[in-house]
């Protein structure tokens, strides 16, 4: 009785929390997971679960017994919450909101136990920079930012969380999506600090995937050809539905070649067995990497001190030739048009 007594204690002891499975470790090395009904002498009576459906009752010596893991009933419910903290960059209210709600829930079900720490000061974090960005601000680099201090630097914040996405990208080796925004990031950011700091990794990039397709050009004759000797080799159903396969996945492919081309995309999606798609990438790479090999990285005129200069000037008590002297230097410096035109408005009528 002693020992039935102390092992309910074990199970049912802290915080007052409900029994739940145990994971039981055999000399053996096997495991299962059940729940120990009592004891015999020198023998555990468990409900053990066999199968997601099925339960028994079995009877297990203690001696071959190499350890019992009992579960703490937060601790599945707190892994399902994922990462609490940091919170993410770019992090949208609407977001923050659901993982309010998410925490708020857990508390809520489980007011005390293991983790109700860490979720509380989780939770008192997301509800302040909650408020900050609901007001307007972001999170980026790991920083809380003002949407005041947003509006200040808002092209060189543009470049920076645009720079981050490219490199996540890369990391993620998404070739072609990394490109193709980056197309779009050299239009509009050529003049910021964060292009200077991309464009040697972009560079890097082009010529990987250039000698890639290089390399499938030289070798596509080699590669069909075995491609159809293997076909030949099958069996006669199996050949035909391969057969039928590779026509489908060509076919399609094919398809999205002619459909990019129609879009007018310049990054082409290379595919190692057409040869149309890999001469078109590799004709493009070897004029972007002409092209950017041609800018300068040390830039002459940096973009987000110009569109600091308008801001600043702007929202001064500064008269119409100020205004109109840094709208000027923007301009030069390639800030966009949509970063100017509201300040434009904002300064009509200076005097």
């Amino acid at each position: 009785m002693k020992s039935k007594f102390s092992l309910a204690a074990v199970c049912c002891a802290t915080l007052a929390l409900p029994c739940f499975a145990e994971t039981f470790t055999l000399k053996d090395g096997s495991t299962f997971e059940g729940k120990i009904l009592s004891e015999e002498g020198d023998t555990y009576v468990v409900d053990a679960q066999v199968t997601k459906s099925i339960r028994d009752e079995k009877r297990v010596l203690k001696s071959d017994v190499v350890k019992i893991s009992r579960e703490q009933p937060d601790l599945k419910a707190f892994e399902a919450l994922g990462k609490l903290a940091p919170t993410p960059d770019l992090m949208t209210a609407e977001e923050y909101q659901v993982k309010i709600s998410s925490l708020e829930k857990f508390l809520k079900t489980y007011p005390v136990g293991t983790k109700t720490t860490e979720v509380k000061s989780a939770l008192e974090t997301l509800k302040a920079e909650f408020v900050q960005i609901s007001a307007g601000g972001i999170k980026f680099d790991g920083k809380i930012i003002s949407q005041d201090d947003f509006k200040q630097n808002a092209y060189d914040l543009d470049a920076r969380i645009q720079e981050a996405k490219i490199r996540r990208l890369v990391e993620a080796g998404r070739y072609i999506p990394a490109l193709r925004q980056f197309s779009e990031f050299d239009r509009d950011f050529r003049t910021s600090l964060a292009y200077a700091d991309l464009q040697p990794l972009i560079v890097k990039v082009i010529q990987s995937q250039q000698a890639e397709a290089k390399q499938g050009l030289a070798t596509l004759p080699a590669r069909l050809k075995k491609r159809e000797a293997a076909l030949q080799q099958m069996a006669g159903d199996a050949r035909t539905a391969t057969d039928l396969a590779i026509k489908e996945e060509d076919a399609a492919i094919d398809a999205n070649y002619k459909a990019e081309k129609e879009a007018k995309e310049k990054w082409i999606t290379p595919s190692p067995y057409h040869k149309a798609s890999l001469d078109e990438f590799d004709k493009f790479c070897t004029t972007e990497l002409t092209r950017l090999a041609a800018v300068k990285t040390v830039i002459a005129t940096d973009g987000g001190s110009a569109y600091r200069q308008v801001y600043n000037v702007v929202n001064s008590d500064a008269n119409a030739a100020a205004v109109s002297a840094a709208m000027s230097a923007a301009k030069t410096a390639l800030v966009p048009v949509r970063y100017l035109a509201p300040l434009d408005a904002q300064a009509k009528g200076r005097k």
